[in-house]
């Protein structure tokens, strides 16, 4: 109970910062953070916000962030979002790709992008937990399946 109780009191302290400074850049800041696999407070992007996530039990820290992004999207009132893409996206084709997510979702959102030439093509979406794959690199791999699955297929 008072290891939630001080998760809750750091993700406060967070947050308060976060409005001061700017809660939609902390946040994707902090929510890019927690998706990288690398949860450290060294990798924090200003030393003020490294300081705070110093103060935290590195195994606590995860929980942390996870509790400061579940507090600070309520406020915003918004949704995590990462379009991932094989090139840079224009402004055009990220205005049509958030219109569209903003008509099916009926959320604001906050988005990051990134460029992840291993795509080949196409675009990955995540979406909180779950994940829209239109890339080249997934189709390929659904080909080579369903490939294998026929070549491969046991016949009684």
């Amino acid at each position: 109970m008072a290891a939630n109780y001080q998760i809750h009191l750091h993700a406060l302290s967070l947050l308060e910062y976060a409005e001061r400074k700017g809660l939609t850049d902390v946040y994707q800041r902090l929510w890019a953070l927690s998706r990288s696999g690398q949860v450290q407070a060294d990798k924090a992007h200003t030393e003020e916000l490294k300081e705070l996530l110093q103060a935290v039990p590195e195994e606590d820290l995860e929980n942390v962030l996870k509790h400061f992004l579940d507090i600070a999207r309520g406020k915003m009132e918004s949704l995590p979002v990462e379009i991932i893409s094989a090139v840079p996206l224009s402004r055009e084709q990220l205005y049509k790709i958030q219109v569209n997510l903003i008509r099916n979702l009926r959320k604001q959102l906050t988005v990051t992008t990134t460029v992840d030439p291993s795509l080949l093509g196409g675009i990955r979406i995540i979406v909180e937990n779950a994940v829209i794959d239109h890339s080249v690199k997934r189709r390929l791999s659904d080909m080579k399946e369903a490939i294998y699955e026929g070549v491969y297929q046991i016949r009684e």
